[in-house]
């Protein structure tokens, strides 16, 4: 990571808190004044004991009680409006950086996406921006008051007695070597915390969104222990590094509480020989206790900073990973040259170079991991779709048929060839344009909790009601929408409200709202009838989508496709149509003849 990128990905932590700049001035002042009026009450029982309770001067005292009073009030007047501008500046910023790290999430490429993992980019955005939330507040409330009044209070006692003072500014190393200690044995620990936390989020996360089949697999008591296992883990860590931050209390206590026993020694031997009054060592002891609880307050800080200082680190490891493309593929430079075949006029899969193909992949390649050892998800495919052609892509389990269509949305770049939609290379798209062009009805059929109308409209939030109902037709979902409410009916978390098969055409109605060119349907029968999948697919053939992709294991899905595309292992295993495949592809004559759908009339 280049110091660049470091200083702009540190910046943004930085950024969120420039907003709100004037309060980390305004805050702190209001704070100070209220540390000052508090560090002048000592000083002015000197005077009120001194003179008024040992002289015996009652009008004194009456006199100094509404000055004393006054200062109190002032004093809590301006903790009040330290205490609001805190407020007011914390949530502010963490609302901001919680916007940017989102905001930054959603523009990260679908690989760095996958590696930060769904479970810790949650943890990240939540509790780590929750903690730098907490230590703004701090910051403007005590990160500087507390030192301030360390000094103050030093500064007091040493007008009162400059002797005495020297047996607190002997405690001073003990008490900063303690300090010392604790950050650096901490610190590392508090990284390992969060760590466990995103563990813990992980496999919340897996039992959530699975818990049909772990009751259906009776694995409620594997998944618990697993569970617990890992809460156990995240026990330790967090009482191991509580343990080490719990001792700064009690040594700091120690190390003063000696001091005061001190000054009490001393300051007795002082009022024996005249050197000091009854006053002054009250005085004295009460700026001791300050800088006590200062000490205490700024042992809790460097906790509380300490912790920050691990959530930053790992916002900043968010903030660091490049946006848009994957920074190891070959999208940071010009599209490369690819050779095809000499003196052929003929595309990839045989056909005319003009017209100019809907899309067209050259010797693409897309491997998800770093490790060179790992087989490609996909490998060598070259391919090309012509305007108002259907495609169907075939393979067995884990053969790349979702990677290819990452692929063509543009949800994964190119780790070694070239992807061409309309005779651009993809990387030239506008995301948004892109978007548009190509759809993808996907294999997961996610719904947003909302209406039926809202989720349609994520495809395309101008559309009208009109064309609403028109592709709730077209995917054959306007049945079972009428039944639940109309386009108005409510889809709960997830559509747990519908069946599988109706969230499917649900979402091949969103990917049709914004009439892309291209429209791709991965695994979008699987849950549908025969009946009703070749009725969608005839009525999307007539709906005026250019081009289509559809990819199942079934056969019956792509067997009317215009070209099918059979994959092995990432690998082109034949290409032609669902006769000509049957006759010379083994792989795609056993699909067919595993599938039993010889006699389907899909």
């Amino acid at each position: 990571m280049s110091s660049k990128k470091r200083r702009k990905a540190e910046n943004q932590i930085i950024a969120s808190a420039k907003k709100y700049r004037k309060w980390f001035i305004i805050g702190p002042a209001f704070k100070l004044t209220e540390a000052v009026f508090e560090l002048l009450i000592p000083t002015l029982m000197v005077y009120v004991i001194d003179r008024g309770v040992t002289g015996g001067d009652r009008a004194y005292v009456l006199k100094m009680m509404p000055v004393m009073i006054g200062i109190a009030v002032l004093g809590y007047l301006s903790a009040l409006v330290c205490q609001y501008v805190a407020s007011l500046s914390s949530q502010g910023f963490g609302t901001e950086l919680r916007n940017r790290l989102f905001g930054h999430m959603l523009r990260l490429s679908q690989k760095n996406a996958d590696k930060l993992g769904a479970s810790t980019m949650v943890n990240r955005v939540t509790n780590d921006v929750n903690v730098l939330q907490q230590a703004v507040a701090m910051l403007i409330r005590l990160a500087i008051r507390a030192p301030f009044i360390c000094i103050g209070s030093l500064i007091m006692a040493a007008a009162l007695n400059l002797k005495l003072t020297l047996v607190i500014l002997c405690a001073l190393p003990f008490l900063i070597a303690a300090v010392i200690l604790v950050m650096k044995l901490s610190v590392p620990l508090f990284g390992k915390v969060q760590a466990r936390l995103d563990k813990i989020a992980v496999i919340s996360r897996e039992n959530m969104s699975g818990a049909r089949i772990i009751r259906a697999f009776s694995r409620s008591n594997a998944e618990k222990e697993r569970f617990s296992g890992e809460s156990g883990e995240y026990y330790k860590a967090v009482v191991r590094v509580n343990r080490i931050s719990a001792l700064l209390n009690p040594v700091t206590t120690l190390i003063m509480n000696v001091a005061v026993i001190a000054v009490l020694w001393f300051g007795g031997m002082m009022i024996e020989a005249g050197g000091m009054t009854g006053g002054k060592i009250i005085a004295f002891i009460n700026y001791i206790s300050y800088m006590v609880t200062a000490l205490l307050v700024l042992a809790n800080l460097v906790t509380l900073f300490t912790k920050a200082a691990a959530s930053a680190k790992r916002v900043d490891q968010v903030f660091e990973i490049p946006e848009g493309e994957d920074s190891e593929t070959a999208a940071d430079g010009p599209a490369p040259e690819i050779k095809t075949d000499g003196g052929s006029s003929e595309g990839a899969c045989g056909t005319s170079a003009s017209p100019v193909p809907a899309f067209e992949l050259i010797n693409a390649t897309l491997r998800y991991g770093d490790d060179e050892k790992v087989p490609p998800a996909l490998e060598g495919v070259n391919l090309a779709v012509l305007p108002g052609e259907v495609l169907g892509i075939a393979g067995m389990t884990g053969s790349g048929k979702t990677s290819l269509t990452g692929l063509l949305t543009g949800l994964y770049r190119c780790t070694g060839g070239e992807v061409r939609i309309n005779g651009r290379d993809i990387r030239e798209w506008d995301k948004d344009e892109l978007s548009r062009t190509v759809r993808i009805a996907s294999q997961q059929s996610t719904l947003f909790s909302g209406t039926v109308a809202d989720n349609i409209r994520a495809g395309d939030p101008s559309i009208s009601g009109e064309r609403i109902r028109e592709v709730l037709r077209i995917a054959q979902a306007e049945g079972f929408v009428d039944e639940k409410g109309g386009p108005d009916a409510r889809v709960e978390r997830g559509g747990v409200n519908f069946s599988g098969g109706q969230r499917q055409r649900l979402c091949v109605a969103r990917a049709l709202a914004c009439r892309p060119e291209i429209l791709i349907l991965d695994d979008s029968f699987s849950a549908l009838d025969n009946a009703t999948a070749l009725a969608m697919f005839n009525a999307i053939r007539d709906s005026g989508v250019k081009t289509m992709v559809i990819v199942s294991q079934r056969v019956g899905s792509v067997r009317h496709a215009d070209k099918i595309l059979v994959l092995d292992d990432g690998k082109p295993a034949g290409i032609g149509t669902h006769d000509e495949l049957v006759k010379t592809s083994g792989i795609y004559a056993e699909i067919f003849r595993l599938s039993g759908e010889g006699g389907d009339g899909q």
